[in-house]
């Protein structure tokens, strides 16, 4: 049996038996976990340790961000060239060690803002790399059936870390104290290193002819913009993520000053949200199996992007704003992780393999390079119009987010196409 043919017969398998997704799927659960610990115990090591000023904390937050505007489409490259597995057991011992790097210059009485900020940025960049690999990597494991229902696994891992791994975060950082908590992130990453290291399937690698760094990243932008369904997706993903950094810059600013909530209150309907994105992730595959797929996308849309109406809208008594705000961040998440997974693997199965990293790249970097200055817009909005004004302008720009979707060819879909379908 040749290379290509062990390939296909172990993406072939069903989900439930194919190894391989299952050792990558429970790698990176483990590090989605141990990114959430991060997430918490990194900045208060700034704060505790360092005594960082605001400007400094933000300044850490922009640092972890930035390599995905500069660094995702030459990485689209590299992937594209090369195997992905090796690309991301590099990524992730690389992160092993510069995550669990921190508690060691703490404990040495050696940090400093100038070597966080450095560190931060290096984790960065590890991270756009393991992003534009795993989500290239996903269709060598698994065939094009499968897709959505290995995107929802691995979408749901990611909405469980975000609703349980604050709450672990918090008790490592209480019984560890912040830096030392980092540690079990890197131990995480190391977890994740290890199922890869165990993943059998052959990789295919058919690197593109032209092998000039400009001419292929081209190339990708190219397709992506020529590409109907991608061409959607993009101009709407770049939208909703403006209007979501919005709406991030102003909710807890909003829910304080606005409709007097507590913290733990803020931080128990962001929890339950995230429950909304595991309830989509575990729905998506199903419904897409039983219903028309351009339906189903349409049907998540609808929700996802119209349940922010709900967040500026509430008035009356304490408990009922909560639960308005709630109801609206939930249906949020829910709607936006069913399409996330949908979005994902329509991407995936109309792009050809060879086009598969610089695709995803130019996706996120267009989804993300428009969507991070919704941040500054929000504040700005909500600083010269109000803070609920301000939700409502981000709340009827999800609604003109949609348009380009519902006005596509996407809801006439009735299965998935695929790359030869262009």
């Amino acid at each position: 049996m040749t290379d290509i043919d062990e390939a296909a017969d172990v993406s072939a398998k069903p989900l439930r038996h194919n190894r391989d997704f299952s050792r990558f799927w429970f790698g990176e659960t483990v590090s989605l976990f141990g990114v959430q610990v991060t997430n918490l115990a990194l900045p208060l090591t700034a704060v505790i340790v360092l005594n960082v000023r605001p400007e400094e904390l933000g300044l850490l937050r922009s640092l972890a961000f930035l390599p995905f505007l500069f660094l995702a489409l030459p990485f689209g490259v590299l992937v594209d060239r090369n195997a992905k597995r090796p690309l991301m057991i590099l990524a992730n011992l690389a992160r092993a060690v510069l995550v669990g790097l921190v508690p060691v210059l703490a404990f040495a009485d050696a940090l400093s803002m100038p070597i966080l900020a450095a560190v931060v940025l290096a984790i960065g960049v590890c991270t756009v790399l393991f992003e534009v690999c795993w989500l290239s990597y996903v269709p060598v494991l698994v065939e094009k059936e499968h897709l959505v229902a290995a995107n929802g696994r691995v979408s749901a891992s990611s909405s469980a870390a975000e609703f349980a791994g604050p709450g672990l975060g918090g008790l490592l950082v209480q019984v560890l104290t912040a830096p030392y908590a980092l540690a079990v992130n890197a131990g995480s990453y190391l977890v994740s290193v290890f199922s890869l290291l165990t993943i059998r399937t052959p990789e295919e690698v058919t690197p593109s002819a032209k092998r000039h760094l400009g001419r292929e990243i081209a190339e990708g932008i190219g397709f992506i913009v020529r590409q109907p369904y991608l061409r959607v997706l993009a101009v709407a993903g770049a939208a909703f993520n403006f209007c979501y950094m919005f709406v991030e810059a102003l909710f807890v600013i909003y829910a304080v000053r606005d409709l007097n909530m507590a913290a733990g209150t803020i931080g128990g309907i962001l929890a339950v949200s995230a429950i909304g994105g595991v309830l989509g992730a575990a729905l998506a595959a199903r419904l897409v199996g039983r219903y028309r797929f351009g339906r189903v996308y349409v049907a998540a849309v609808v929700v996802g992007y119209g349940g922010p109406l709900l967040i500026p809208l509430v008035a009356g008594p304490p408990v009922l704003a909560v639960v308005v705000v709630t109801a609206g961040f939930f249906l949020m998440r829910a709607g936006l992780t069913v399409a996330n997974v949908a979005g994902s693997s329509l991407r995936q199965a109309v792009t050809p393999r060879e086009l598969l990293g610089r695709m995803t790249a130019g996706m996120r970097t267009l989804m993300w390079g428009i969507g991070t200055t919704g941040a500054l817009v929000g504040g700005f909005v909500g600083g010269w119009l109000g803070l609920r004004t301000g939700l409502w302008v981000a709340a009827v720009g999800f609604l003109v987010a949609a348009l380009p979707i519902l006005l596509s060819r996407i809801p006439q879909l009735r299965e998935m196409p695929s790359a030869a379908d262009r």
